[in-house]
């Protein structure tokens, strides 16, 4: 399904005089760094991009090299399809220089749009998982948190038979006033409920 580059797509030098007029995409700059150059005596930027000619065989090339100041200078680090045509200006000096200049709207750009579509990669949904025959056990959604509750205590003085639970403070006015209902006949009085014609002991 996938071929390897070949060695002419990987890696190299783009050479301008090769591309003179055409057009070219860069389809990201991996990099810009300075490296000396011999024959110039001084150091220059170098970009790392993968380009491709778009007037020539349209094969993407690489991690190319890219020294030309007139094109570096026209390029950012991380920048993706940028897109022009090779050409060349004059510079002070009177010399002429390779640089990217721009390309034409609406027939270049055109041109460049039905490369990518027809070369970007193609993705597969995952397949759909088979039905399962256990039951899945759930787990709960998380939710925020809930502050811990105690377990429901047992009460301290069974209502019914008037048994005292152990570990029960007989000083608590809440246990002294259900003891006081179980002996009286009483049923004990819920919380918050006004009591009402309570005899006294």
């Amino acid at each position: 399904m996938f071929n390897q580059p070949t060695e002419a797509a990987f890696g190299g030098f783009f050479k301008p005089a090769d591309h003179n007029g055409h057009l070219v995409l860069i389809t990201v700059v991996h990099g810009i760094s300075k490296k000396f150059d011999t024959l110039r005596n001084e150091e220059i930027d170098q970009a790392d991009v993968d380009v491709v000619d778009l007037d020539g065989n349209g094969e993407l090339r690489e991690h190319v090299n890219v020294t030309h100041k007139a094109i570096v200078s026209r390029l950012a680090p991380g920048a993706t399809l940028v897109l022009g045509r090779i050409g060349q200006v004059a510079t002070k000096s009177g010399f002429q220089a390779w640089a990217l200049q721009p390309f034409n709207e609406g027939v270049d750009d055109v041109k460049a749009g039905a490369w990518v579509t027809a070369n970007q990669p193609t993705f597969n949904q995952a397949a759909t998982p088979a039905p399962q025959t256990a039951p899945a056990q759930q787990v709960p959604a998380q939710t925020a948190p809930v502050p811990s509750q105690a377990p429901a205590a047992q009460p301290p003085v069974n209502t019914a038979t008037g048994e005292i639970a152990a570990g029960v403070n007989l000083n608590d006015p809440a246990v002294q006033a259900l003891l006081a209902q179980v002996q009286g006949g009483q049923a004990p009085v819920a919380a918050g409920t006004p009591q009402t014609n309570v005899a006294p002991f």
